[in-house]
């Protein structure tokens, strides 16, 4: 399979190294210097996009424009999810999500009967907290808005995610997200459900950004043959 990389930063650079243990090739890369914008033709059979989130819908048009199939891994776009979903229709095949490691979407689904579990015996709260190195964009973090969605789905009595400590404790259909950026922290994100007679965690930590790569490949590869717009957790069911 012949990838091409929009964007070579830390993620790039990591993709194009797993790349190479799957028996795929790096064929094109796009970056400040040379724009996937620019480039008419790309010379490849999927893209991979690890960019910035104000960029992401002009690459999803430009993908649609060369009939190339696309995984992104950007986040803090998903305000314009709606937009970005009818714009490709079954143009292409397009995946995305909060996060590309395996690891954490086996979280959400611990996560998803943990919820379904403590709805129903009652009598508990519970929040998410997330941390991530000091230069990362997007607060709360895309994986948080992810594992989120598996309470809302599965704990009746939390209706929405606030970011406003405040507002959590005015609304118990809060979902409190609470957030830190600090050094050089890959990604940790824990949920914690707590009541008068104990505290359960589920944690998840990112030793490195091997998992996220090898994500994003695996999606690169289960998005060849597909048409539409898809969540990285479909490739699970």
């Amino acid at each position: 399979m012949k990838i091409g990389l929009i964007g070579y930063g830390k993620m790039g650079k990591e993709i194009e190294q797993q790349a190479s243990f799957s028996g795929h090739e790096i064929t094109a890369i796009y970056s400040l210097e040379r724009l996937f914008l620019s480039d008419k033709s790309p010379d490849c059979d999927v893209l991979i996009e690890f960019s910035i989130p104000s960029a992401v819908e002009s690459h999803v048009e430009h993908a649609i424009a060369v009939g190339k199939p696309l995984v992104i891994g950007t986040t803090g776009w998903y305000d314009t999810l709606p937009i970005i979903k009818k714009k490709i229709g079954e143009s292409i095949g397009c995946v995305y999500s909060g996060n590309f490691s395996p690891g954490i979407h086996i979280t959400k689904k611990l996560i998803a009967e943990l919820s379904k579990n403590l709805s129903t015996i009652g009598g508990y709260d519970i929040s998410l907290m997330e941390k991530h190195h000091r230069h990362k964009l997007d607060s709360p973090s895309g994986t948080a808005h992810l594992l989120s969605s598996s309470i809302i789905e599965n704990f009746p009595s939390k209706k929405h995610i606030t970011i406003n400590p405040e507002e959590a404790t005015k609304d118990i259909h809060a979902l409190h997200v609470s957030s830190m950026r600090c050094g050089d922290i890959i990604g940790e994100h824990t949920v914690i459900a707590d009541s008068i007679i104990d505290t359960i965690t589920i944690s998840h930590s990112a030793k490195n950004r091997t998992g996220f790569a090898q994500g994003a490949i695996l999606a690169a590869e289960w998005i060849m043959n597909k048409k539409g717009l898809h969540e990285f957790s479909e490739v699970f069911q």
